[in-house]
């Protein structure tokens, strides 16, 4: 029996016993750098990866409640409800904690359709951008409490949305080859106080914060691999501290990161929606592991649920689908 035999042998027999690690036997042979564990990862509240174990999918094809055509942006409210921007039907879907539909309402429609993104505040107000000026504010029942906008907003295409701790708004937008801008509100009044913007992206895609309030962005490419393809790291001074990719890992290399969200130790997670995965970053990015290579066609917006669950807007297959990392 030869050494490869052997290796596919033992793996069979771990997944039929411990059907949770069941990570593939190509993944496990062709990714010798990314599946094996790391004493590291413990620092930062990871003891054990796990690859490809799908707990949930929701979702399917269709514009009933409960059913999603182009799912692109998922967050979570603070009850832990999931809430998904179905870019395909105009409508937020808002999903309970054991997956089933509780609620859905229209937020209209991207000028280009896919544009925009969708988070939650910790009050549970959402936040949603559809590609134009104006940023919605919205109750998770439904109810559009305000439009914000202002002659201080003056980018044409928005993206990607995140809060920082000072109740600041941060958007990716692509004008002039792309900018993220941060936007100082008065919550009281909803009002637009002011604008700043950090230049120096290219096609900025989502934006996510550690508890560092350091912003992690995409740069993303719709049309192959010219500038971009990484992930870069504003630090709290708004200037650009570290990049990542687009080589990183064992000779991995990013073609279009999209969704990037991070977990309570600060692990940051990152969809690629060319190479149909999802990679997992220690806070210091120093090392990376691979949670999800199978099943997946576009995966775009990410969140992360709590009990070593993130879930993924998984866009062409009309589905969000929920993971296990931990």
């Amino acid at each position: 029996m030869t050494p490869e035999m052997v290796l596919l042998s033992i793996t069979l027999w771990e997944q039929k016993l411990m059907p949770e690690l069941s990570f593939t036997y190509a993944a496990f042979r062709y990714q010798p750098g990314f599946n094996e564990f790391n004493k590291k990862w413990r620092l930062s509240g990871i003891q054990k990866i796990y690859y490809n174990v799908l707990e949930k999918e929701l979702g399917g094809f269709g514009s009933s409640p409960g059913k999603l055509i182009w799912p692109t942006g998922v967050t979570t409210t603070p009850e832990g409800d999931l809430v998904v921007k179905d870019s395909g039907t105009g409508h937020i879907q808002v999903f309970n904690p054991d997956g089933r539909p509780k609620q859905s309402f229209p937020y209209g429609f991207e000028p280009i359709k896919g544009l925009g993104d969708i988070t939650c505040m910790r009050n549970g107000v959402l936040l949603v951008t559809n590609g134009t000026k104006i940023i919605q504010l919205f109750t998770k029942d439904g109810e559009l409490i305000h439009e914000l906008k202002s002659p201080k907003i003056n980018w044409p295409y928005s993206y990607g949305i995140a809060v920082l701790k000072s109740n600041s708004i941060a958007v990716s937008d692509w004008n002039s080859g792309g900018k993220i801008n941060i936007i100082g509100v008065d919550w009281r009044m909803n009002a637009v106080l002011k604008t700043h913007a950090i230049e120096g992206f290219h096609r900025p895609v989502r934006v996510a914060v550690n508890k560092e309030e350091e912003m992690l962005v995409t740069e993303g490419q719709l049309f192959g691999r010219f500038q971009g393809c990484c992930i870069k790291v504003i630090d709290r001074k708004q200037s650009v501290s570290k990049t990542i990719g687009p080589q990183y890992g064992n000779k991995f290399t990013f073609e279009n990161p999209s969704g990037v969200c991070v977990d309570h130790q600060g692990n940051v997670f990152v969809s690629d929606e060319a190479q149909n995965c999802i990679v997992m970053f220690n806070p210091d990015s120093s090392l990376c592991a691979v949670v999800a290579t199978h099943g997946l066609q576009g995966p775009s917006g990410l969140s992360v649920l709590g009990h070593g669950l993130v879930a993924v807007a998984d866009c062409y297959n009309h589905s969000i689908k929920i993971f296990r990392y931990r």
